[in-house]
């Protein structure tokens, strides 16, 4: 049985278990032709608008090995997407046009609109994906003192890899190499989280949801961004607290 803390801190953490591609969009000239996402510090992050988004899409997978397992799945189904809504927030275009199956779909947006309608809003907040705080203040000590500089944070964070392009149909574009920035295997991040109502209902399915995701980032289907997810609450992994 889940209980709630008011005062209890909620923290996602990922180990990277292998290199990862947080990509900002940005080139450099004769560097590497896609950066990873770094602040102005030079400490690479994955941004939280990205995370929530990646979450809910975990959870539509989620949602959809529920259905798959038939009418014992779809009452689990139903409340896994109550705890969605709770959580991010589900949209009635989601509903009718983007997730499947579009019967399902159906069905619960019509018995959501009887019982008053979908949230809207997700009580959810969360924070930029990044190194632990300890880490943080650890490098920024060392730069501070001149042990460390911004550049050689950069090179102990990420690797810089070279890649094939490919046309749409799979075949390799003609003397065409992408350079670009990949994190480091073994490294950690967390994410805080913080809700604006009591969790309490939605923890456990919010704790399936993050003890599924495997994969962040780009370049996913390149081997890219495997993951060892997992929700931590007031430092104790959320499969013990949730249920001790």
């Amino acid at each position: 049985m889940s209980r709630y803390d008011a005062d209890a801190e909620y923290v996602l953490e990922l180990l990277l278990l292998s290199e990862t591609v947080f990509s900002s969009g940005e080139k450099e000239r004769n560097l590497v032709q896609n950066r990873s996402l770094a602040d102005s510090e030079g400490f690479v992050y994955y941004h939280a608008k990205s995370l929530k988004g990646r979450l809910k899409r975990q959870g539509l997978w989620l949602l959809q090995q529920y259905i798959a397992m038939g009418e014992e799945g779809k009452s689990r189904a139903y409340a896994l997407l109550d705890s969605m809504d709770t959580l991010f927030g589900i949209s009635v275009w989601e509903l009718r046009h983007a997730w499947t199956p579009q019967d399902f779909m159906s069905n619960y947006l019509e018995r959501k609109q009887s019982e008053g309608g979908l949230r809207g809003q997700g009580i959810m907040k969360l924070t930029n994906l990044e190194l632990p705080q300890e880490v943080r203040a650890y490098f920024r000590d060392a730069i501070r003192k001149g042990e460390f500089s911004t550049h050689d944070l950069i090179a102990a964070q990420t690797h810089i890899r070279t890649q094939i392009q490919l046309e749409e149909n799979g075949t390799v574009k003609d003397k065409m190499l992408n350079t670009y920035q990949a994190i480091k295997k073994g490294l950690v991040f967390h994410s805080r989280l913080f809700f604006d109502e009591d969790p309490s209902d939605v923890l456990a399915d919010l704790a399936r949801i993050v003890y599924s995701m495997e994969r962040i980032g780009a370049n996913i289907h390149r081997g890219r961004g495997e993951i060892e997810s997992r929700l931590l609450i007031n430092g104790q992994d959320a499969r013990e607290y949730l249920y001790s």
